[in-house]
């Protein structure tokens, strides 16, 4: 009489693998969102550079006209950065070069620094980056010397 024997089944190890991919898990991810929130302050820090230079053109590009002064300047400045929706100190936003633009005779270059402080205007906190700030400036030429009154 023959006795026929069931060959065994193997079982797939599906527990040893579901354990790996939790530990894959665990290692990559914080990776990942790391990469990620980097990506994100990389580029809000070319936004800040890239509107902090608009700001400064727009300060400049409104003082070389007649008639236009120092303050005229800042204050476009400070309402182009207040539509951007960019923090700022106030005491050290714009710096204009002397002779500003209320002094300025006809084709005189005058230069507009515009200074933001950094981590205000980023997601990373803050005490990664100090008291960084990032500044920008445009030179333009007077058209016109402002008249006496």
């Amino acid at each position: 009489m023959t006795v026929l024997l069931k060959p065994k089944r193997r079982r797939p190890k599906r527990r040893i693998r579901n354990a790996v991919a939790a530990v894959e898990l665990a290692i990559c991810l914080p990776v990942l969102i790391l990469l990620t929130l980097g990506t994100l302050d990389v580029c809000s820090m070319l936004f800040l550079r890239e509107t902090i230079t608009i700001a400064a053109y727009e300060g400049a590009r409104q003082g070389v006209g007649r008639g236009h002064t120092d303050a005229d300047a800042t204050d476009c400045v400070m309402e182009f950065l207040d539509q951007r929706n960019v923090q700022y100190d106030g005491s050290n936003l714009v710096t204009i070069s002397t002779p500003g633009f209320t002094d300025a005779e006809t084709l005189e270059n005058v230069t507009v620094t515009v200074t933001v402080p950094v981590t205000e205007n980023l997601l990373i906190p803050a005490y990664l980056f100090g008291d960084m700030t990032m500044s920008a400036d445009v030179t333009m030429r007077k058209e016109y010397t402002n008249l006496s009154n």
